[in-house]
């Protein structure tokens, strides 16, 4: 938001920090690949955990003791990490990246890899579009996505969304943010959940399982890296304790549990909540009651049990709230989201149908409502297409369907350039907001938040607060050597 030439604030201080030791950039070495060598998994621990303490003790050394008050402070770092590329006979978890970011989190900052940015020629200082593409990227990531940080305020998004004056002003958003991984410990699946709180004012609160608080977004990286680094730490102790891993190892019972904590406890203003259908909706296991999830959002449950919460199977709750509980006053709405092939094909107009021309996408952020179900209101938003897209008018740019498999000739699937369509159904409305009119307005709010200051050639597929708790989560799996 500077100007070019203009100085940074008093309070903010950049800094360039060279790597002089060449072997902190080096890949974790091994005497053979796991298909050789038995030991492979014990000497990627050792190698992994070396690499870390000598990150530390470089953070320490050239970072930490250049920053002034430093336990006041927030230190966000870009590193450039080399160049991260498949080689043969080089195994993904010899990949530093996890090492490098557990340190980080360890000593308390926030951090982004770049992959080593060359120019064109040696000795030239001409760049690719491509490298300042992705420096520019690494830059507006920790600078603006790290930070949780937008150009304006929520709340004039929320007048636009024809949300009432004295409701926008003061409106939160929180989304249920949930990323499930296979093959944690053996087939064990990793699943963690956090929810996002966007206020306002543009205040970004993380509400993590088990807290009584909500924490800063700057802060929330580090404790969530910190609980990584001990789950990692319990991963490869036997006897350790079974609680560490089970927090990142969350049932159905769990999700749900978290859902009804929050909506019943941690509410402070007027709220409008936001959680994706897939997985939250499902019974996770047949062993009791306890473990399953918020079966309430399947579309079975749904139309009928609108202005009730279901909590009744859930530990702690075992009730259905009413709409008109004052506990839940400051709830506005329960808004599930669903998308990819739970969501309908399109075509951006009829005249392109009936001539079986070549599709086009959208130019701008486009929302319909379906009129052929009036007892829910069904609202669809796609995203425009992003200015860097191929050229639709070429004749390989653009299909009105995709054939997935090649003896699936009755096939219909989505073409994977297209916008993706996600569906916006609102359910436990406030009385007072049960009109036409306001479900719309309500509707617009996750729709409009489908733009990120960080992301500036089209969409997000997720609303704003629900894309941050997202890629929060995802930031931090290489700690468990779970991103790739």
């Amino acid at each position: 938001m500077l100007r070019e030439g203009d100085c940074f604030p008093e309070h903010i201080t950049v800094t360039d920090v060279l790597i002089e030791d060449s072997t902190l950039l080096e890949r974790i070495s091994v005497s053979g690949l796991s298909s050789v060598n038995r030991n492979f998994d014990q000497e990627i621990r050792k190698g992994h955990t070396k690499k870390r303490q000598a990150w530390q003790n470089f953070l320490k050394n050239n970072v930490l003791n250049k920053v002034k008050s430093k336990n006041d402070s927030s230190i966000f770092a870009i590193i450039e990490i080399g160049t991260i590329q498949k080689i043969k006979g080089v195994d993904p978890k010899q990949n530093i990246r996890g090492a490098v970011r557990e340190a980080c989190v360890l000593e308390n900052i926030n951090s982004q890899m770049l992959q080593t940015v060359k120019p064109t020629k040696k000795d030239d200082k001409v760049y690719s579009p491509q490298t300042k593409g992705r420096t520019l990227n690494a830059v507006l990531d920790v600078t603006l996505r790290h930070t949780g940080t937008l150009y304006g305020l929520p709340s004039e998004v929320y007048q636009l969304a024809k949300i009432p004056e004295n409701i926008a002003h003061k409106l939160d958003i929180i989304a249920f943010c949930r990323v499930q991984k296979n093959n944690f410990i053996g087939r064990n699946q990793f699943q963690y959940a956090i929810a996002v709180r966007l206020s306002a004012t543009g205040t970004v609160d993380v509400l993590l399982p088990n807290h009584k608080q909500w924490i800063p977004y700057t802060q929330a990286g580090i404790e969530i890296g910190k609980l990584f680094h001990e789950v990692r730490k319990a991963r490869n102790t036997q006897g350790s304790d079974r609680k560490i891993l089970e927090q990142v190892q969350m049932k159905g019972g769990d999700l749900v549990k978290f859902v009804a904590d929050t909506l019943v406890n941690h509410l402070k203003n007027p709220t409008v909540v936001l959680i994706e259908a897939d997985v939250w909706r499902n019974e996770r296991s047949k062993n009791g009651s306890g473990n399953q999830a918020w079966f309430q959002l399947k579309n079975e449950y749904l139309l009928e049990q609108r202005d009730i919460l279901n909590f009744s199977h859930v530990i702690g709750h075992n009730c259905q709230y009413k709409r008109d509980d004052e506990k839940l006053n400051n709830l506005l709405t329960v808004i599930r989201l669903r998308s990819g092939k739970e969501t309908p094909q399109y075509v951006t107009n009829r005249q392109e149908w009936n001539e079986d021309s070549e599709t086009k996408d959208f130019t701008q952020l486009s929302g319909f409502i379906d009129k052929t179900a009036p007892e829910l209101l069904h609202y669809f938003s796609i995203g425009r297409i992003p200015s860097t897209q191929k050229g639709q008018n070429e004749p390989q740019a653009r299909n009105l369907s995709k054939i997935e498999h090649q003896d699936d000739i009755y096939a219909a699937n989505i073409a994977y350039k297209h916008q993706q369509m996600i569906e916006i159904l609102p359910f436990f409305v406030r009385a007072d907001l049960q009109t036409e009119k306001s479900l719309k307005a309500l509707c617009r709010v996750p729709h409009y938040l489908r733009t990120s200051p960080a992301f500036t050639k089209g969409n997000i597929h997720q609303p704003y607060p629900m894309h941050l708790g997202i890629d929060l989560i995802q930031d931090l799996l290489c700690i468990l050597d779970l991103d790739f």
